[in-house]
This record gives C-alpha cells, sequence and structure tokens, in this order.
C-alpha cells in the first residue's frame, strides 16, 4: 500500500515536471519561466523537509504523509489558472506543489524501515534488502512514467511538434498543456491517498512489537 501510494505520486510529480517548459513556453509564454518554475518545485523540498520531519513527530509519519499529498495536490489544481490568472500566481501555486513534494518525499522512506521492521518480528525473517529493492525499482518507475503520461496527454490535445519552438498551438493544445500539468496530477495525487487510507503501521505500532 505504501509502495503503490508513493509510486502513484513519483508519476504524478514526474508528469508535472515533464510539463514545465511546455507550460513556460506555450501558455505563460514568458522568458526565464522554466527556470522560475524550477525554483518554485525545488526549492522548498530543500527547505522544508525538516520542518515535515518536525511535523511527523507531532502528529504522526501517516498524517503528515496525508497532509503532504493534500497540500501537493492542492498546489498542483490551482495551477490550472495558468493562462488565466498573474503569472505569479503560478508560481505561488508551483511552490506550494514543492512545499507538498518536500514531504511526500520524507514520509515514505521514514515509513518503509517501520513496515520492514514490523515484517521481520512477524515473520521471525528480516527482508529489509527485498523491500529496499522492490522500493528502488518504484522509485525508478514513477519518473519514468510520467513523462509518457505528459506526452500521451499532449498528443490527445493536438500538440504540433516542431523543432524551431515557432509553432503556434492551438487551444486545444494548450488546454492539455495546462491540464496535464495541473489537474491529471491533482488527480493521481488524491488517487493515491485511497491506497494510503489502507496503511495502519505507524512507528506506535513498531514500539508496540518491540515491546
Amino acid at each position: 500500500m505504501l509502495l503503490a501510494t508513493f509510486v502513484v505520486q513519483a508519476l504524478a510529480t514526474g508528469c508535472m515536471l515533464a510539463g514545465v517548459d511546455y507550460l513556460a513556453g506555450d501558455v505563460l509564454e514568458r522568458d526565464g519561466a522554466a527556470t522560475i518554475l524550477f525554483v518554485c518545485f525545488v526549492g522548498p523540498a530543500l527547505l522544508l523537509t525538516p520542518a515535515w520531519a518536525a511535523a511527523g513527530r507531532r502528529i504522526g509519519k501517516r498524517q503528515g504523509y496525508v497532509a503532504a499529498s493534500l497540500v501537493l495536490a492542492l498546489g498542483a489544481a490551482l495551477a490550472v489558472l495558468a493562462g488565466h490568472a498573474p503569472s505569479a500566481v503560478v508560481f505561488a501555486a508551483v511552490a506550494l506543489v514543492g512545499v507538498g513534494y518536500a514531504g511526500v518525499q520524507v514520509f515514505p522512506l521514514a515509513m518503509l524501515p517501520d513496515a520492514a521492521a514490523v515484517d521481520a518480528r512477524r515473520t521471525g525473517s528480516s527482508r529489509v534488502g527485498v523491500y529496499t529493492g522492490v522500493w528502488t525499482a518504484g522509485e525508478t518507475l514513477g519518473p519514468a512514467l510520467g513523462p509518457g503520461l505528459f506526452a500521451v496527454v499532449l498528443a490527445l490535445g493536438g500538440y504540433r511538434s516542431s523543432d524551431s519552438g515557432d509553432v503556434l498551438q492551438p487551444d486545444s493544445a494548450v488546454t492539455a498543456i495546462t491540464l496535464g500539468f495541473s489537474l491529471l496530477p491533482a488527480a493521481l495525487v488524491l488517487l493515491s491517498l485511497w491506497w494510503l487510507r489502507g496503511y495502519t503501521l505507524d512507528e506506535t505500532e513498531v514500539d508496540r512489537d518491540a515491546r
């Protein structure tokens, strides 16, 4: 359940990262917008990781994970305003995505050792290597599929490819870029919480089993 949640969220963020250049060039149409979007996405993740860790100690890892996921989904959904709202609003929405992204990187990795430890106590056999190997595969799968999913959305919207980059895109392609960057990732993150709702293991169970 934890792995499925993480992979779907990695798919969502991979989709957004794949769409940065398209959103900047074809929707925002502003020089340097791609760099600003990337900084807004990654910057909070670098700065707020300790804050999410502290929140996890206060409210629990699972609840922290849910909170971070909802923040990420909210920021992605607000990015649908691209093309209609000022660029600053879009940048703020992506910064909110970055805030949530920091948490969805912290909590799954913090919960993985708990799952492996409880499994070892239940079965009498440590399978931490298996857990880590499968997790690494899933960690690679989501970001790898994200650009492909975004490309499918572009194709459905009638996006016109060009080596020169000066092709006028139809309105349907601009809409596809916006939706592929915003509502689609938001929906994927919310979908991932469907799996997380069945995940009940937290550090309290680890402590109880240890006793």
